[in-house]
């Protein structure tokens, strides 16, 4: 699922305890995506930066993507667009 796609429906159902087993070997890094994915304001940020984005090249692990929007504040980078 994409940051800026789908519903409630798709998140792991925090009922079920295994969903989040995961959590269990996360590193501090880890944890701080698992907060900042579900941060809504960050959400909105990067619906932005995406819908301005250019995808560069595509890897099995790995997206190369540039926007003119910067989203440094939540420590994510894009590689920067020429202002053109």
């Amino acid at each position: 699922m994409s940051m800026t796609e789908g519903s409630a429906a798709d998140w792991p159902d925090w009922w079920d305890k295994n969903s989040y087993d995961y959590t269990a070997h996360l590193t501090r890094r880890g944890w701080a995506w698992e907060f900042l994915r579900r941060n809504p304001a960050f959400r909105h940020d990067l619906a932005i930066a995406l819908e301005r984005a250019e995808w560069l090249e595509r890897r099995t692990s790995l997206d190369i993507i540039a926007s003119r929007v910067t989203l440094a504040r939540w420590g994510v980078l894009f590689r920067g667009l020429s202002q053109a």
